[in-house]
């Protein structure tokens, strides 16, 4: 009788082992092959930055695609000369940490010129770390979007603001601002340079 329930007992604890291992082949909607199979998919092949401003950034050294792409994104943000502003909102923010420790994401920047453009009253809430910090967590999607992810869609940011994307080809719009060099890929996130700062919807 001990025996029986000690069978019994080891039979339970490799049905809940089993019931609590990982589903390989399932991370993904809409991934399966319809023949049964539990073939993994790969990771997409790289995508080649595109916008009408990648042309000007720099062939080598601080802030060529090559130099952006070994570091973090705060870094890669830093080494833009189109972007000290960005960076200013980012540390004003206080919010280096935040950047450094997610992954797969997607930062989109407006350039010093789309600051530039905000009245003075928006400069000036953004010169305070709540103020910096909303707008940043506007910019941030939690998802690594490529160019095929931002034609006529909707994202919702890290605020949870939404951002409507928009385009196809090279144009891509996201929330109306004009994606100037998308896709730049970082060590942890994807990268997006915009002519203004975006329209946010809630």
């Amino acid at each position: 009788m001990r025996r029986r329930t000690t069978r019994s007992a080891l039979l339970a604890g490799l049905a809940l082992a089993l019931a609590l291992l990982p589903l390989t082949g399932c991370a993904g909607a809409g991934g399966g092959d319809g023949g049964g199979g539990l073939a993994a998919a790969g990771p997409p092949p790289p995508e080649e930055p595109s916008g009408r401003s990648c042309a000007a950034l720099p062939a080598d050294g601080p802030g060529s695609l090559e130099s952006m792409g070994r570091g973090p994104v705060l870094t890669a943000i830093d080494q833009a000369k189109d972007l000290t502003a960005m960076s200013a909102l980012i540390r004003t923010a206080r919010a280096k940490d935040l950047l450094d420790s997610m992954d797969n994401v997607t930062v989109f920047a407006p350039d010093d010129a789309a600051f530039g453009r905000l009245t003075d009253d928006q400069r000036k809430a953004l010169a305070t770390p709540p103020g910096a910090g909303d707008l940043l967590r506007k910019l941030i999607v939690v998802r690594d979007l490529r160019r095929s992810d931002l034609t006529d869609t909707s994202y919702t940011s890290l605020q949870g603001a939404v951002l409507q994307a928009s385009g196809s080809g090279e144009e891509y719009r996201i929330g109306g601002a004009q994606v100037l060099c998308g896709s730049i890929r970082t060590a942890n996130a994807r990268l997006a340079m915009l002519d203004r700062v975006p329209d946010f919807g809630g």
